[in-house]
């Protein structure tokens, strides 16, 4: 089975990925070019959005972990939605939800992304 990767923005800094069939040895090289493609220092978060994601290997691991290294160290946070329970069990193994936070869909990130922005403007005035 192949994968299937959507990347968008909805606002700038803030990306959407969309993950849809198995991230795997086969899969692993195309997730991981496009995943670097948005990895810019105006690069504020990136949500995972997991529905369709039905397995994910170490190569897929690895790739997560990539992106919330990067994120990390330059302030910016990544972040899963509609994780699947075995998708989320393999997470869980590896020790890699700590100090995430996982949304249950969109609106709830949604939600999420206008709080912290709005807090940011109000900050800075």
């Amino acid at each position: 089975m192949s994968l299937t990767i959507s990347v968008e923005t909805k606002r700038p800094g803030f990306w959407f990925v969309s993950l849809i069939g198995r991230l795997d040895q086969t899969t692993a090289g195309e997730c991981d070019e496009k995943i670097t493609s948005i990895l810019l220092p105006e690069t504020r978060a990136i949500v995972f959005d997991m529905t369709g994601l039905n397995y994910i290997s170490s190569m897929g691991l690895r790739i997560i972990l990539k992106t919330r290294r990067f994120m990390s160290g330059q302030g910016g946070a990544v972040y899963m939605m509609n994780v699947q329970p075995q998708i989320e069990k393999v997470f869980e193994i590896a020790n890699l939800l700590k100090g995430m936070k996982l949304f249950a869909g969109t609106k709830e990130a949604d939600e999420y992304f206008d709080a912290i922005q709005k807090s940011v403007l109000e900050s800075s005035t």
